[in-house]
């Protein structure tokens, strides 16, 4: 059997959510701004500037990673489409035989 979380555990885990997100995107920008005065000082001395870093890679996805706005889902009004049938009609068939039996007749008592 399931146990139930509390509210409080969900309150702390969606706290601890925000906290990630907020401090993961600090890191990205004082990482980028490390790279941005890394140029500069290749910029002056007329140096080529570093290849990005494998921490680059890893701080990629948390650069913009909680929105200032919620993404709003396009809403759609669809419905079933009712198709207008034709009414069945029974036609009789006449019986065919696909063979010519040549067995004699069953006798039937």
């Amino acid at each position: 059997m399931r146990a139930r979380s509390s509210p409080l555990n969900s309150l702390l885990a969606r706290g601890l959510l925000a906290f990630a997100l907020l401090f993961g995107q600090q890191t990205a920008t004082l990482h980028w701004l490390s790279h941005a005065l890394e140029a500069t000082r290749a910029k002056a001395t007329q140096t080529a500037p570093s290849e990005h870093c494998d921490e680059c890679l890893a701080l990629a996805g948390l650069g913009a990673a909680a929105a200032a706005t919620a993404t709003a889902l396009p809403t759609s009004s669809a419905q079933h489409a009712l198709i207008a049938l034709p009414p069945e009609t029974v036609t009789p068939v006449t019986r065919r035989l696909g063979f010519e039996p040549r067995a004699p007749p069953a006798i039937l008592s």
